[in-house]
């Protein structure tokens, strides 16, 4: 029977199949009630599915993609498969693309490295006759043929008993594990948790990434008024949460390499197994390299005002950099610090002109342009610095009593050396389009991605992009096309 108007073929409603599942591209599922997700299992995992056809009995008649969608092809069309041809795998699994119990033993398999074929009993008559006659006039799945048995439904143990491994020393199989809790990371758990996919995030610190560490965020849609950055990023991690995202802070990834069909993320603790990665570990401040400044880190050189600017009432100050956090960051020293001197390599500050005019209109702000820091002097804390000034060679020293260095970003993605591609920065190389990394089933979005403009509302509509892109790609992979 073809779905109600404005429905989506093949969801389950009441636990019951509402008719042949079809797979609508990228961007163009049929029209219904939001979340706009590709149609995708929900959680939860109900016993065995019973399909409401007869094996073979064709598609839904008078069911026509609307205007302007391309329905993708199932998987399994094409010439029958024989006997002879399905014997050859070590298993096969009858499914469907809407089951949750299909999809729950397919990423059994796969944790486990079982060699085995997907076969969909609506797309493929051939297969369907098979499984129905195997089933004696039955068509139900989750089924997986192996060894000249059919097991329907099968637990984990019945599926390790036949095919050779312990279910118990299997590590976690994620949908999607997303490796940062910043803006980006964040805002991807949502999308992917809240259309029921099993999502992890795996944050090295604590959540919220840079954008936790800004004291007043003014450009941020929604908030007339200045709202401060630790604020936002709380509100952003409970509605995370509350979609049903699991999030390990202090538990960054430390490794990532295929396995098999799945992709395995190393961690200082344990391995977990995912069918996609969102790669969204943000950035850091970059340092200067010069004498003096890793020594005195915690001793008066900071690379976050939010954080130690109270540390500095009624003292003197230099400010590293020109941007945008150099100066914003100077203005929320003002509220502390007695005097500020900003330090500029370049000839011209290259903040936002209401940036600058904001800082150029402190009182307590000297801006030096074109000098460049070559040294941090002090010895059991800050007590200077040294600077050269680039047009005459002149070198003069500069007494103060902290340092805060602003001079762009590094991003997070050492780990990942050898594995994705990454641009001679450092940054996680993606197609523009779509997010995708070099590795299959990987995609990167916020900071750490090269070609991102480094803000926060555009690392939140990054990974909304990325949520779609990895469940367009969950969805191929279930229909075996991926």
């Amino acid at each position: 029977m073809p779905p109600p108007a404005g429905g989506t073929g093949g969801r389950r409603r009441g636990g019951r199949a509402t008719g042949p599942a079809r797979f609508w591209g990228i961007g163009s599922c049929p029209p219904r009630a939001a979340p706009p997700f590709p149609p995708w299992p929900r959680r939860g995992l109900p016993g065995r599915t019973r399909l409401p056809f007869r094996a073979g009995a064709g598609k839904a008649p008078g069911w026509t993609p609307p205007p302007g969608l391309v329905a993708l092809p199932p998987t399994g069309t094409g010439p029958e498969k024989t006997e002879e041809a399905m014997a050859e795998t070590k298993a096969v699994l009858y499914a469907v693309p809407w089951c949750e119990k299909c999809r729950a033993v397919r990423q059994i398999l796969d944790a486990a490295g079982v060699g085995y074929e997907v076969v969909d009993p609506e797309a493929d008559p051939g297969a369907g006759r098979r499984l129905e006659g195997l089933q004696g006039g039955g068509v139900e799945v989750p089924a997986v043929e192996v060894g000249g048995r059919l097991l329907v439904d099968p637990a984990p143990r019945e599926l390790g008993e036949a095919l050779g491994f312990d279910p118990e020393a299997l590590p976690p199989v994620y949908d999607v594990a997303i490796l940062g809790g910043g803006p980006a990371g964040l805002t991807a758990a949502i999308y992917t948790a809240r259309e029921g996919l099993r999502t992890l995030v795996l944050e090295a610190a604590t959540p919220g990434g840079q954008a936790a560490l800004t004291d007043r965020i003014e450009n941020y849609p929604g908030f007339p008024e200045p709202v401060n950055g630790a604020e936002l990023m709380e509100r952003v991690y409970r509605q995370a949460l509350k979609f049903g995202a699991e999030v390990r802070t202090f538990e960054g990834a430390e490794g990532l390499e295929p396995a098999g069909a799945l992709v395995r993320v190393r961690t200082p603790e344990a391995e977990v197994l995912a069918c996609g990665v969102i790669v969204a570990t943000g950035s850091v401040y970059r340092r200067m390299g010069v004498p003096g400044e890793e020594e005195l880190v915690g001793k008066g050189v900071s690379f976050c005002a939010t954080c130690d600017a109270p540390f500095f009432k009624k003292k003197h100050v230099v400010v590293v950099g020109g941007g945008n956090s150099a100066l914003q960051e100077t203005v929320h020293l003002a509220h502390y610090a007695d005097r500020i001197t900003l330090v500029q390599n370049l000839d011209r500050l290259t903040a936002s002109r209401v940036l600058q005019e904001r800082v150029r209109a402190l009182p307590r702000v000297e801006i030096r342009l074109g000098q460049r820091v070559r040294r941090v002097l002090g010895t059991d804390g800050v007590e200077g610095v040294e600077v050269k000034e680039a047009a005459t060679g002149r070198v003069e020293t500069i007494p103060c009593d902290g340092v805060f260095v602003f001079i762009g970003l590094q991003p997070n993605a050492g780990f990942l050396r050898g594995t994705v591609e990454l641009d001679e920065g450092g940054f996680v190389k993606t197609d523009p389009a779509t997010l995708a990394t070099s590795m299959p089933g990987v995609f990167a979005a916020g900071d750490v991605r090269a070609g991102s403009r480094k803000q926060i509302t555009s690392a939140v509509g990054e990974g909304t992009v990325a949520a779609f892109m990895v469940a367009e790609w969950l969805e191929r992979r279930h229909r075996g096309g991926g």
